[in-house]
């Protein structure tokens, strides 16, 4: 069984209670691989009770703050849980960061390399700058990234991506930003769920979007969401289920596992 954990659901919106910028965590028997690393996602997920010293990789979706504020806390937190278990990772690990900007994950690897100890750890850091086509693949899971048109180009590359993730048989898409004629082309023809921001969109039009190109999704998780959602969750639940019926879609909450 696959397990998604959804460790902050938040747009870059103003603050909202109970609601932290965006990151999701796919949880196999073994591993731990995070998509985004918003503000609180690590110490989410550790008061959930999953274990960070399973972690493998982390993919950015572009370096917007609400994708990348964590960054730096994820990756400490992940040594003290360590020092204070006296277990963890070993020097022959590595934590793989994926990322369309290095110079955003070397600014955070500077501010821990001043914190206490020199941010000395027993296993390595490893990053790794990439574009469209598979990025990632350790006989577990594979990672295909597709760019998203939500940032411009920088010096011909781009700078925003979705992700599709193949586990254990089943199929995953991680929007990121996107607008929403990326959705033809971020999408396969089929998959067991659509994880997608709703920040910069309306959830019918996200639905409508998805018909017009032929797209066959057996489960809609809104995510990275808006203000309007936070505001009145009972009307953007309604919607949900008037637009994709009572299980075809879910609006995603801070601290919330889903079972695939």
């Amino acid at each position: 069984m696959i397990k998604i954990h959804t460790l902050g659901t938040a747009s870059g919106t103003q603050p909202y209670p109970q609601c932290h910028h965006v990151s999701t965590a796919i949880e196999t028997e073994t591993s731990l691989y995070f998509i985004d690393a918003g503000e609180c996602g690590a110490y989410t997920a550790h008061n959930m009770g999953i274990d960070l010293l399973k972690t493998k990789a982390i993919f950015i979706t572009h370096p917007h703050m609400d994708h990348v504020g964590g960054l730096g806390n994820l990756l400490w937190y992940i040594r003290k849980v360590g020092i204070v278990k006296k277990s963890g990772l070993t020097h022959n690990e590595n934590i793989s960061i994926f990322t369309p900007c290095k110079e955003t994950v070397d600014g955070f690897m500077a501010v821990l390399k001043n914190t206490e100890g020199g941010f000395k750890c027993n296993y390595a850091h490893c990053t790794t700058p990439y574009a469209d086509g598979i990025i990632y693949d350790n006989g577990e899971i594979k990672v295909t990234a597709k760019h998203t048109n939500h940032m411009p180009q920088k010096d011909g590359k781009y700078q925003s991506y979705s992700f599709t993730v193949q586990c254990e048989g089943k199929t995953f898409v991680f929007s990121g930003d996107m607008r929403l004629e990326d959705i033809d082309f971020i999408l396969p023809e089929e998959c067991d769920a659509f994880f997608v921001e709703t920040g910069h969109h309306q959830i019918e039009d996200i639905k409508s979007e998805i018909i017009r190109c032929g797209k066959h999704i057996k489960k809609v998780m809104f995510t990275h969401n808006g203000g309007y959602i936070f505001r009145d969750y009972p009307s953007a639940e309604k919607r949900v289920k008037d637009a994709f019926g009572e299980d075809g879609g879910v609006i995603c909450k801070d601290g919330c596992t889903y079972n695939f």
